[in-house]
Order: C-alpha cells, then structure tokens, then sequence
C-alpha cells in the first residue's frame, strides 16, 4: 500500500444542525469490542456509520452517516458528478464483492457541496432514512473536543487494492500528536498510508463512550512519512446545513 499525503477536512455544523442531531443517539457501535489494537480486518457491525457511494452500481468512495437521512462525504468524490439521482449509497456494508446480509441501498435526493475555501466536503441527502440497528447507526459529529496527545484514533475505507478478492472494508490506526501548528482547533495525527477508495471516509476518535468524526479523508498522490500538521487538517465552522 502507497504512503499518500492525507488532508483532512472537516467542515462542522452550526450549533442550530448540531441540536437537530442530538436528537439522534450517535458514535454507539455495540459490537466494536476493541478500540485497541493494529489489525486491519474489519467485522460486520464494527463502524455501523461507514457508507459505500457508488455510481452505477459501482463503489467510487466511502463515506459515513452523520444523520437519520445525510451521508458526510469527500467533495471530490461527488463533484465531477453532482446530479443526485447518479448516485445509491449503501449502508451496513462490509464487503464491496460477496454477501452482505445487513446492508440496505438507499438513493440520493440531494448533494450539497461545501462552498467555503479550503474545505472539502459533501452532504448526501437520502430519499428515505434507513432502519437502525446494530450495523447501521450514526457517528457524532465532532463539535470541538479535545484530543490528547496520544489518543487513538481510526481511518476506515473500501479500495480495490486492499481487503482481499472480497474487498472487505478496512481499517487503519493512528496517535494524535502534538501540531507544529499552535493554531486552535487543530487534531493531528501520525501519517497514515492511505488508498484512493478511502477517500470521503472517516478520521474517527473515541472519548467518553461514544465514536466522533473529526475529519474526512482525502488522499492525493504526494508522498510523505511526516507527521501531518494543522495545515493538513482545516476546521470550518461554517455549515452545510443538515436539516
């Protein structure tokens, strides 16, 4: 696997769409057991959050549900595409080639994509919301925690050079370390050697008992082994609105 140069964007809501998804218990996933640990493989139910975006029945990128009816993507992975009735997303999904019993394909009504400079990221609206369960839930969106130095945190993804002829979803496992930068709101992590189909995917932190998004990945082809830095990973605070 490559060592691409990772750049994390986050585009966070405003408190109005925050409110509107506290309504929704999110970052609970029963059966993830291990939050520690270096392995790749991934089960069924594992990051219940995580969606496969595919165009003509094809996955193109991943993603995660942030919401009863929104899917939080890549820009990039929309935007050579934006008419929403291109695109299905699939949820519960482990293997992008075999059966998976739990998953459920949903269309999309509506994408809206970022408009803020240096941010890069995309909301699918789902015509209907699916039926929770343990493999299909919501992650947090994160609203500002803290991180410490040290703290484990996630990369999960699809891509057709890993995860076996079944192309099971993968995960990757990170430290936050300290930023070069002493900018606010700022997460950075170890490098991570990332693929193109784990672009649109989550950054993903736990703390106190529930999982949080605290960026969206997006891969190019720069190599680097360096710490990533707060220049790699841009905080919004201005919304797409989720309502």
């Amino acid at each position: 696997m490559a060592s691409y140069k990772v750049m994390w964007v986050l585009t966070l809501l405003t408190p109005e769409c925050l409110s509107q998804l506290d309504a929704v218990v999110c970052g609970q996933a029963p059966l993830n057991t291990r939050l520690l640990g270096g392995s790749s493989e991934v089960t069924d139910g594992k990051w219940p959050w995580m969606a496969s975006l595919q165009k003509d029945g094809r996955h193109v990128c991943s993603g995660t549900m942030v919401d009863e009816d929104s899917v939080l993507s890549s820009a990039d992975c929309v935007s050579s595409s934006p008419t929403a009735s291109d695109w299905t997303v699939v949820l519960g999904r482990l293997k992008q080639n075999g059966s998976n019993p739990f998953e459920v394909t949903l269309n999309v009504t509506d994408i809206t994509l970022s408009n803020q400079t240096g941010s890069n990221a995309a909301v699918l609206r789902l015509e209907t919301p699916p039926t929770l369960s343990n493999y299909i839930q919501p992650i947090c969106v994160d609203d500002g925690r803290t991180f410490s130095v040290g703290s484990t945190c996630w990369g999960a993804g699809w891509s057709s050079g890993a995860g076996g002829e079944e192309q099971v979803l993968q995960e990757i496992q990170t430290s936050v370390v300290d930023c070069e930068d002493t900018r606010s709101n700022s997460v950075c992590t170890e490098a991570l050697s990332l693929e193109q189909g784990f672009s649109g995917g989550p950054l993903m932190c736990h703390r106190e008992g529930s999982w949080y998004q605290v960026a969206v990945l997006s891969a190019d082809k720069r190599l680097t082994t360096r710490p990533l830095t707060a220049h790699d990973i841009l905080y919004m605070f201005r919304s797409i609105q989720i309502s």
